[in-house]
Order: C-alpha cells, then sequence, then structure tokens
C-alpha cells in the first residue's frame, strides 16, 4: 500500500504541463479539484442551453474541439478531461481508474460547477460514465445526445477483436508494454486524425506513467456476465432506458467499435429517442463529420 500511495502522490506532485494544444488553438483550459483529483475541462461559449460532452479512450476532450467550432457561441459547452487523459492529473495507480470513480468525478465536477438544464453529450467510454453520472442527478439534465457507444451489457465485441484482444489481456506484461511502453491505442486508436490532432493526444500522455488511464479501460470492458463492471453497466442502461429524457441516438456506419444497429436497437429501447444513421465516418464521428453533427444537434434541440 505504501508504493501505490507513494505513486500517487508523485503523479500528483508531476507539474501541469504549459500547454499541449497546438498554437492558435482558442479553447483555454481550466482546472478544478474534484475529489481531490485535478481535472481540466474547456468552458466555452454563452448560449442559453449548456452541453456537458464527455470523451472517451484515447482520446481527450480535444475531441470535441471540430464540433465546437460548429456550435460556438450558440452554446455553453463544457468540456473535461477525464482522469489520465488531456491536462486532468494522470496517477499512476490502476485503482483510481475503476468505471465507479470515474463516475464520481463526473458527477462531483458537475455538482461542483453546479451546471443545470444540461444536455449530455457522449461518446465511447464516455457513454456509461455520463450516463452514469446522469441518472444520480436527473434533475440537472434536460436532454441526452449518444454518439457511438456502449449500449448492451455485456459488450459485444466485434469478431475480428475477440481473439487479439482477450489473448492481449491475458498476456498483462505484454499488454502493458504494447500499450504503455508502446503507446499502441494512441497509435490505432487514433489513426484516422491529422498528424497534428494526434501529437496533443502523444503530448497528454507521453509516458508510460500518463498512459495507465488509456491501458486501464480495455480491462474495464464488461464483455461477459461475470466482469465485475458489468452489474454497473447493466444498471446504469436500465436507468437510461427507463428515463423520459428526450434522447438523440447518431451513430455511423463505418465504426469497428461498435454497429449502428446496436445504436438503433438502444435508440427504440429508450422512451423518447430518434435515431440517426451517419454515413462515413469511422468511430470519431464528431472529429470527421462534425458540421452534419452540429446540424443534427441544433434541429434536435430546437425541437
Amino acid at each position: 500500500m505504501a508504493n501505490v500511495r507513494e505513486g500517487m502522490i508523485a503523479a500528483e506532485m508531476q507539474p501541469r504541463p504549459s500547454s499541449i494544444y497546438p498554437p492558435g488553438f482558442p479553447y483555454q483550459p481550466r482546472f478544478l479539484e474534484v475529489n481531490g483529483r485535478r481535472l481540466a475541462y474547456f468552458d466555452e461559449g454563452q448560449g442559453s442551453q449548456t452541453l456537458l460532452l464527455v470523451h472517451g479512450n484515447p482520446a481527450a476532450g480535444y475531441v470535441y474541439a471540430r464540433l465546437l467550432d460548429q456550435l460556438l457561441p450558440g452554446f455553453r459547452c463544457v468540456v473535461p478531461d477525464l482522469l489520465g487523459f488531456g491536462m486532468s492529473a494522470k496517477p499512476e495507480a490502476n485503482a483510481d481508474y475503476s468505471l465507479a470513480n470515474h463516475i464520481a468525478l463526473i458527477r462531483g465536477f458537475v455538482q461542483k460547477l453546479d451546471l443545470t438544464d444540461l444536455v449530455l453529450v457522449v461518446h465511447d467510454w464516455g457513454g456509461p460514465i455520463g450516463m452514469g453520472a446522469a441518472v444520480q442527478d436527473r434533475e440537472r439534465y434536460t436532454h441526452l445526445i449518444v454518439l457511438n457507444t456502449m449500449t448492451e451489457a455485456p459488450m459485444k465485441i466485434m469478431p475480428i477483436y475477440w481473439l487479439p484482444f482477450f489473448g492481449l489481456l491475458r498476456m498483462r506484461r505484454l499488454f502493458n508494454y504494447l500499450v504503455k511502453e508502446r503507446g499502441l491505442f494512441q497509435k490505432f486508436g487514433l489513426a484516422i486524425m491529422d498528424p497534428d490532432d494526434r501529437a496533443v493526444y502523444l503530448r497528454a500522455n507521453h509516458s508510460p506513467q500518463t498512459r495507465a488511464g488509456i491501458a486501464a479501460f480495455p480491462t474495464m470492458i464488461p464483455a461477459s456476465t461475470g466482469h465485475t463492471n458489468y452489474p454497473l453497466l447493466r444498471d446504469i442502461l436500465a436507468a437510461v432506458k427507463s428515463w423520459d429524457i428526450p434522447a438523440l441516438v447518431l451513430f455511423s456506419d463505418h465504426d469497428s467499435v461498435f454497429s449502428a444497429a446496436q445504436g438503433e436497437r438502444f435508440a427504440h429501447e429508450l422512451l423518447r429517442a430518434q435515431f440517426v444513421l451517419i454515413a462515413g465516418p469511422k468511430h470519431f464521428l464528431q472529429y470527421e463529420r462534425p458540421a452534419e453533427i452540429a446540424e443534427q444537434m441544433r434541429a434536435f434541440l430546437a425541437d
């Protein structure tokens, strides 16, 4: 326990980088301490509606930058970096990156800023994290917008990834070497992005010591009912499906992680949802089709 505690303290004492963003980037990060952890976030715009945009792995709040360019100044956009990502703190202990802890941090973040009348926008791991926080404080939220995320418990993994995924997880030393030492998830997960944008994430998680959060997420996937996260994800999805909140579900047709059929089923299971298929983009549809996504969001919120 002493080594774990010392590692946590050392990580918290790491100097905050002056910036991971390219010259001329228009949005300035702010910082907030939540449950003893430093979270970075953008807070931009002055619109009458506030959007809370939650990202996934291995990205950061920066993944929404192109979408913000389309939405501002018509909306207030609040975009946190999850613990271990962007300019947020990056403790080395795996225990810090549990699904329950990520949910508690986002819930505490919303409470500390006293955000209300929120439109929740989620993508990838931001889905269970953002929705997990929202269902505990439903009175703070008015709308839900879902982009390519986990919609089933247990989560179905595409057949092409099934054997390599579980084989790699069983070889923990090799997994840690590839993901932490060699940046495997960053190299392959962000391959579709422009080099300048990939460089932002490489600067954010630039060493094995800063990649604990990236390495934790694959181990957290509840791909079976026996996984420790299965009951939590099951309960979150059940709560969302019973929630009378207007929802917009946007899934792309070329995502290699989540299928459009999963998104359409999820929309049909919600009480007040509409489904829209976005043709063309892969996993990061908000990055590849920001204008189209913004148009869909504006029409949905206007209704």
